[in-house]
């Protein structure tokens, strides 16, 4: 009977481990399925990576994703969709990944070598962890024939660029600014493969190019884009005169079509006029008729000038040439002097002008070192609120989603004149301790006619 016990309990046993072992080689493996498509697509232009992952049951955590980024290509990740299905009369649940993926150059792309982490519900509530490499696909990118000479290459469905010329006043004068701003917008490729655009270096104009501004706006689950790229650049107004900004043409390849096309935008015109010092405020023309009444009406005062001019240019010619030209100099010195360039800077009234003008005094202001840069003034400065208020100003003049008023000119001179006083501070200092005499705290010898003196007790 003992044997018999035994042989049932025996039995039992292989029989659990062998449903256990059953069991454990029956554990369901998520699906994962990965398309890429089209296989071949035009340069600038997007392929769909597609990843479809289902797990049995559920996923207890969103999948774990490499980045997919591809060398010279510029990838994007697309909205995520749920989806579900029955495999074996069991439920799989899972996502729907997709990214764009918009090669720069022509020629083959893989994307090998991925894994992708998944955590699901095996047997609720018990968790299983499993990682899944991802079979290799790939696509090819190409430039058309027609589109063979484009530089750069630029293609889309549809391509604008617009100009404008915004003013910091409506009569512009010798000290004022423009900003030149160039919006193009595309349909089809990423912001970052849009063409950037240069700015024109123009004599009596000094530039300064802002950083570029680009957007991505994607249209639903289609993946669409509308791209946005803004080039801006100020110009100080340096001298009167006729100015013009060239007309932009854009040459590129419209991917519905198959043909090259020209984005145009056309030439700005503007004038500058003379400084308002040297304008006549009543706007009178003379004439010669005009001077003769006024010699005929004050005879006796042009009399006597005449007579002191006469004598003066007779007796002293070169004191007075001497003299004009020491003025002259003197008046051109301070003309290119940091003070006159910052009093220009708390005179300023805009937006516009006041950030032309502050470009302007830095290149004047030795104590922030050789780069003379709104950065370099900021890290000198150490100064927060500083910073937050030329980025505010920044914001106000190049920024797309700008807001008129959100700098303040007066909070912004306020931090400018404290950093420009203590800077200035701590030059002074250093030039002093740089100029100390060397024998002050001698370093490891006495100074000579002190060597024999004794040591007072």
């Amino acid at each position: 009977m003992i044997r018999s016990l035994v042989a049932i309990a025996l039995g039992l046993a292989l029989a659990l481990s062998s449903r256990e072992g059953s069991a454990q080689d029956h554990v369901l493996d998520p699906i994962v399925r990965v398309t890429l498509d089209p296989p071949r697509v035009v340069v600038g232009q997007r392929t769909t990576l597609r990843i479809e992952v289902l797990a049995p049951n559920y996923m207890t955590a969103p999948p774990e994703l490499p980045t997919f980024q591809v060398r010279n290509a510029v990838t994007r990740q697309l909205p995520t969709a749920n989806i579900n299905e029955q495999h074996d009369n069991l439920t799989y649940a899972g996502v729907r990944l997709e990214f764009a993926i918009s090669p720069q150059e022509q020629g083959t792309y893989a994307i090998a070598g991925q894994k992708i982490r998944v955590r699901y519900a095996a047997e609720p509530p018990a968790t299983r962890e499993v990682e899944i490499a991802l079979p290799q696909v790939g696509f090819e990118a190409f430039i058309p024939n027609a589109a063979a000479d484009l530089r750069p290459f630029v293609s889309a469905t549809k391509l604008t660029v617009e100009q404008t010329v915004e003013r910091s006043s409506e009569q512009l004068k010798v000290g004022d600014a423009v900003t030149q701003r160039v919006t193009i917008t595309a349909e089809g490729p990423p912001a970052m493969l849009l063409p950037p655009q240069s700015f024109a270096e123009i004599d009596g104009l000094r530039k300064y190019p802002a950083q570029p501004a680009l957007d991505d706006k994607s249209a639903g689950r289609s993946g669409d884009s509308v791209a946005m790229r803004v080039d801006a650049a100020t110009y100080m107004l340096e001298r009167p005169g006729q100015y013009a900004l060239p007309a932009i043409d854009i040459r590129w390849f419209d991917v519905a079509t198959g043909k090259v096309e020209v984005a145009h935008a056309d030439a700005a015109a503007f004038t500058v006029a003379g400084d308002l010092g040297s304008d006549d405020s009543s706007g009178r023309t003379w004439t010669w008729r005009d001077v003769v009444d006024v010699v005929a009406v004050r005879w006796p005062i042009a009399l006597a000038a005449a007579v002191v001019l006469a004598i003066l240019a007779w007796f002293a010619p070169r004191g007075i040439s001497a003299v004009a030209k020491a003025i002259w100099r003197r008046r051109a010195a301070y003309l290119q002097s940091e003070a006159w360039a910052f009093r220009q800077l708390r005179a300023a009234r805009g937006a516009g002008r006041t950030y032309s003008r502050l470009l302007a005094w830095l290149q004047r202001f030795e104590p922030i070192g050789a780069d003379r840069s709104i950065a370099s003034l900021t890290l000198a400065a150490r100064d927060p609120a500083l910073q937050r208020e030329i980025s505010a100003l920044q914001n106000e003049l190049f920024s797309p989603d700008r807001r008129t008023g959100g700098w303040s000119r007066r909070a912004l001179m306020r931090h400018v004149a404290s950093a420009r006083r203590e800077l200035r501070r701590q030059s002074h200092l250093d030039r002093e301790v740089a100029g100390l005499p060397r024998y002050i705290n001698p370093a490891g010898r006495t100074r000579p006619g002190f060597s024999s003196r004794r040591i007072a007790r």
